[in-house]
């Protein structure tokens, strides 16, 4: 039986070092497989217990942090579903996305869309 493709956005190809914060505090680093406006795979080195729909800090490039809700996991990695970003992480990661996209304009249409999932929030001054 073929499987019925989900996702919505288009995926780059990216290794971007990342460091994801479990409960207790532990960090894990990883680098992600795949990135899109909507989520990401994260190769790690040692995958922990989790289930899907656990929510989790994500940093890519050391600056960038999300809240990410577990889709699914194995013995290589997980995959995340963005969940919450700061708009001050938005824009280096809207710019970062962009830059590397072979095709930004289909990119930027996908904007529209995903500000509909992740919640922007702008910080008090």
């Amino acid at each position: 039986m073929k499987s019925v493709e989900r996702r919505t956005h288009q995926r780059l190809a990216m290794a971007i070092g990342s460091r994801l914060k479990l409960p207790d505090g532990t960090i894990l680093p990883g680098k992600t497989r795949n990135i899109s406006f909507g989520g990401t795979f994260v190769d790690f080195d040692r995958v922990p217990i989790v289930k899907e729909g656990d929510y989790f800090s994500l940093r890519i490039l050391g600056r960038i942090e999300f809240t990410v809700k577990v889709i699914h996991s194995n013995k290589g990695g997980m995959g995340f579903q963005f969940d919450f970003i700061l708009i001050k992480y938005y824009e280096h990661f809207k710019k970062m996305m962009l830059s590397n996209a072979p095709d930004p304009d289909s990119m930027i249409k996908e904007l529209g869309r995903q500000a509909k999932r992740i919640s922007l929030t702008c910080e008090k001054k």
